[in-house]
């Protein structure tokens, strides 16, 4: 492989998470700048959506619109706990020349970015019609980056471990 194509697939390695990310945070914050009746029309689609599934599989009683904004706030904010975590393992992964290194770094990192990324949308939404900022939101953004993070790094250790007994077991068996 050329110089020159190593050093645009490093490019691409760090530029493809981060611009996903930018695409992540422009969704969250475009649904931050409705207005509160153009909020709770979208929110009322989902829960109309949401207990007609439930409905048609039989489940009961019906799932509560605020469950479902609180939900949609913890999962967006845990997609972007993902994405922020992958942003940071891009830029380790290519600094430290390619070795799988996950720690406490990135989850002490990716929670407070997200958390910070929560407090800015709450604080956008102070501007808008109908709106209005809430700590409690900024919890359940933070909740969801935070569990999002966990499973990024469980999943990434377990993955480096398995790899290493993969290229242990090889090594034993090519001798």
């Amino acid at each position: 492989m050329t110089k020159d194509r190593k050093i645009l697939i490093n490019i691409l390695r760090i530029s493809i998470p981060i611009l996903l990310t930018v695409l992540w945070l422009c969704f969250i914050y475009g649904n931050s700048l409705q207005t509160g009746v153009e909020s709770g029309e979208q929110s009322g689609r989902v829960y109309e959506l949401v207990n007609s599934i439930t409905q048609a599989l039989g489940l009961g009683t019906p799932i509560s619109e605020h469950f479902i904004r609180k939900a949609a706030h913890f999962t967006e904010f845990a997609i972007l706990g993902v994405l922020v975590c992958a942003d940071l393992w891009a830029c380790r992964a290519i600094t430290l020349e390619k070795r799988l290194y996950i720690s406490a770094s990135i989850l002490l990192c990716s929670v407070p970015i997200c958390a910070l990324f929560a407090s800015l949308d709450e604080f956008l939404q102070s501007f808008v019609d109908g709106r209005g900022p809430s700590a409690k939101d900024v919890l359940i953004d933070a909740s969801g980056a935070l569990c999002a993070t966990i499973l990024f790094v469980v999943f990434f250790v377990i993955t480096y471990i398995f790899n290493k007994k993969y290229v242990l077991n090889n090594a034993i068996k090519s001798k």
